[in-house]
């Protein structure tokens, strides 16, 4: 399968949704308060890497006007509602452009890397990466959103008996056997109970994401371990776990108990918290950062997680508890691992 392969789902079924209208979806952008040190994000260049029909890139420009945005998408049909979506929602400080990574070439690079739920969907992840750090700026950051191997086992169970029914290259005769299996994804499976806006996914939405879930040619969740590898001899200097999405919320990952206290709304994530037992408890504490990020893996179960990636002085734009979640890159030895 190519990137082409792809694109081609999108354009009949534009993600997250073919509304120009719809809500924004302000999960990148309530979130990012939680990350970084800089409240306003003033004169930041910042890529939306793969956004789609603009829910995540517009929510951003909205709530960070002092910022200049640049989404990049490789199906045009999502480009172009997105260009009416920024309209509608008159946001004026975001640029969109028509391309797929890594052939595209922006010739400049961005304080802010944003890649929501795309890189598991290349033939190469690696090659996609690397193409973010290219665009990377010397102090910048990589902020990435990927399917969790542990949480999306059933789904991709049921992903390839959608695809071994499906007449090939059908994406209406896909959806056609999505409805026959009764199968529908549960945005709360995903920490959403209420959808990705707060409110419930219009058909037409519903119909984008079980496509997206179901039929999509690639899909390769990944895990927390993984990230040592996938990182591996590209142009970054630390990597940091972030949050785990999973269907009793989502919690934002501390490690070195950073945080001290809930603040406006977040719930932090340790893994010896997940147990009762002080023994439990104790094991746990002792583990180095991967196998604690394990720990919590096969715990909770998450479908989804975030990584933080950068270099030069990119760590210390960020709050103290990323610091405190760093993690090896390569197969050499890191902070927090043994």
């Amino acid at each position: 399968m190519t990137t082409s392969d792809v694109a081609s789902l999108y354009e009949d079924f534009p993600f997250p949704s073919p509304a120009e209208d719809a809500p924004l979806m302000d999960m990148i952008a309530d979130h990012l308060p939680f990350v970084l040190r800089d409240s306003e994000l003033e004169g930041w260049e910042v890529l939306d890497a793969g956004c789609g029909t603009g829910s995540i890139l517009l929510a951003l420009a909205k709530r960070y006007p002092r910022a200049r945005f640049t989404g990049v998408d490789a199906c045009r049909r999502s480009i172009e509602i997105a260009r009416r979506s920024a309209e509608w929602h008159e946001v004026t400080n975001v640029e969109l452009v028509y391309g797929s990574m890594p052939e595209l070439d922006l010739r400049r690079r961005f304080d802010l890397v944003v890649c929501c739920g795309v890189l598991h969907h290349l033939p190469s992840p690696r090659a996609g990466l690397r193409w973010l750090t290219e665009h990377m700026a010397d102090d910048g950051l990589i902020h990435l959103w990927l399917y969790d191997a542990v949480g999306e086992h059933s789904r991709m169970l049921d992903r390839e008996l959608v695809r071994l029914l499906t007449p090939p290259g059908s994406h209406e005769g896909g959806l056609a056997t999505i409805r026959d299996l009764g199968l529908e994804l549960s945005l709360a499976d995903y920490g959403f109970p209420t959808g990705w806006t707060g409110t419930p996914l219009t058909a037409a939405e519903q119909d984008v994401a079980d496509v997206d879930a179901y039929l999509n040619p690639v899909v390769l969740p990944m895990r927390f371990a993984d990230m040592p590898g996938l990182f591996a001899d590209l142009p970054v200097t630390w990597l940091a776990a972030d949050r785990v999405y999973h269907p009793g919320g989502i919690g934002l990952v501390d490690l070195a108990g950073e945080e001290t206290e809930t603040d406006g709304g977040a719930v932090f994530v340790r893994p010896e918290d997940l147990f009762d037992r002080s023994a439990l408890r104790a094991r746990v504490r002792a583990l180095g950062n991967l196998d604690r990020l394990r720990a919590i893996e096969l715990r909770l179960r998450p479908t989804g997680f975030e990584v933080i990636a950068g270099r030069g002085v990119g760590l210390d734009r960020c709050v103290p508890r990323v610091a405190g979640n760093l993690l090896p890159i390569g197969d050499g030895p890191g902070p927090g691992v043994r």
